[in-house]
């Protein structure tokens, strides 16, 4: 997962349909009635699906993953219609923000299956009525627009989602492991993905840190020079956002634990 920068509106004539929606939505006797619009409606999401996608250099912003094959689905983070708890108990979806921009995330459907309409919040936390201010929420699922969500997230040689190394508070550790559970981030295919990635990864490292012992043994030794700028110049692409699953290189690269390697993170 990598911080999806969702800043700028998608184009004009979208955001005033949608509004058009919400004023509808708003003028609605009952949920019913609410439901039936959002149902006859459905299709305004697809609309700005290639654009939310342009925003991830066409990746699922859970899982990272690029697949040519697959339908995307534009996931509401915060449940339209209805939104459950843990365990299930189901509580009045966020109607109102069907159609806000803000609200829309893309997801495989591997994962977005999964999600389904789940969406717990922290034990005593209040769950806002409608137009009500967010931010008295604290959601157990992380986010990838929170600049904050994905750094709570990191990846080991087995291809499994983990906490990061950082991660000791219990309440951010239930976070992660909620959400590795609720959105699929351990389906099997894409922990083979994850596992081809670490592999070549800390190959480069190697690569990388025996051919600088070389160079740094005999300074003459230009093949050794240029192997090693090679191996880094491979690393830092591994780890730029638009490649697949850059977050898993990019965690592969922590866990070497060596400084002469994990500088490229701030470069990069």
């Amino acid at each position: 997962m990598r911080h999806i920068v969702h800043r700028h509106a998608p184009g004009a004539a979208w955001v005033t349909r949608a509004n058009q929606i919400l004023a509808q939505l708003d003028a609605a006797p009952d949920a019913a009635t609410r439901n039936a619009i959002i149902d006859a409606n459905s299709a305004v999401w697809g609309e700005i699906k290639q654009w939310l996608l342009s925003l991830s250099h066409q990746k699922c912003w859970f899982s990272e993953a690029k697949d040519g094959f697959n339908h995307w689905d534009v996931e509401h983070y915060r449940p339209k219609k209805s939104a459950r708890d843990a365990d299930g108990t189901a509580h009045e979806g966020y109607w109102w923000l069907a159609f806000d921009w803000h609200n829309l995330r893309i997801c495989g459907n591997a994962g977005n299956r999964k999600k389904g309409t789940y969406f717990p919040l922290r034990a005593g936390c209040p769950r806002c009525a409608a137009h009500g201010d967010l931010r008295h929420e604290d959601p157990l699922l992380l986010d990838p627009v929170d600049p904050d969500d994905p750094a709570l997230i990191s990846f080991n040689l087995e291809g499994r989602a983990i906490p990061a190394p950082h991660v000791t508070e219990d309440w951010e550790k239930s976070r992660v492991e909620y959400s590795v559970a609720r959105y699929n981030l351990d389906f099997p295919p894409l922990m083979d993905k994850r596992k081809v990635v670490w592999a070549n990864c800390w190959e480069q490292i190697q690569r990388y840190l025996t051919e600088l012992c070389r160079y740094h043994t005999d300074c003459t030794n230009g093949i050794a020079r240029e192997s090693s700028k090679q191996a880094l110049r491979a690393l830092r692409e591994m780890i730029c956002d638009d490649k697949e699953l850059s977050a898993v290189a990019r965690a592969c690269v922590l866990s070497s634990g060596d400084d002469r390697v994990i500088r490229i993170l701030q470069t990069t």
